[in-house]
């Protein structure tokens, strides 16, 4: 769904007021500190949101030093951090979320390569966690602790 169309939906069905996503409210916030605080929470590194956004470590710095996130960026490094972004209303009764699939719809794909990234990194995770498992199991026989 474009930015547009999500404005658009919001104001038409009357459920969420418009939040100024393409409008300057949106580009009055510092998204820059949003992502930071996503790749925290998320341990994402600078490599990995580098290759979701599709661009060099060089240029995600640059994009994080003049603060230029676009809402597609911002919805693709939710979706790389295992978040969704939403929209409430200031009541907190009404939220709708951005679907990362639905908002890069017209871009096929760069939502190809954003699952392919997300499959990935699911796969390592859990070849990580299968390895330190392993290691652990193995630590408990060497040493002779029992559960």
């Amino acid at each position: 769904m474009s930015r547009q169309k999500v404005d658009s939906n919001a104001e038409a069905e009357k459920k969420i007021p418009s939040v100024g996503l393409v409008n300057e409210i949106w580009d009055k916030r510092r998204k820059s500190n949003l992502v930071k605080w996503l790749m925290a929470k998320s341990n994402v590194s600078m490599e990995e949101m580098a290759d979701y956004l599709d661009c060099s470590k060089q240029y995600l710095n640059n994009k994080f030093s003049r603060d230029c996130f676009s809402m597609e960026d911002t919805v693709i490094a939710a979706y790389a951090c295992d978040c969704t972004l939403a929209v409430m209303s200031n009541d907190g009764r009404n939220i709708q979320r951005l679907d990362p699939e639905e908002f890069l719809s017209g871009d096929e794909e760069a939502w190809k390569r954003v699952t392919a990234l997300r499959d990935k990194s699911v796969r390592n995770r859990r070849a990580e966690y299968e390895q330190r498992k392993a290691e652990l199991e193995r630590m408990r026989r060497e040493y002779g602790f029992e559960d």
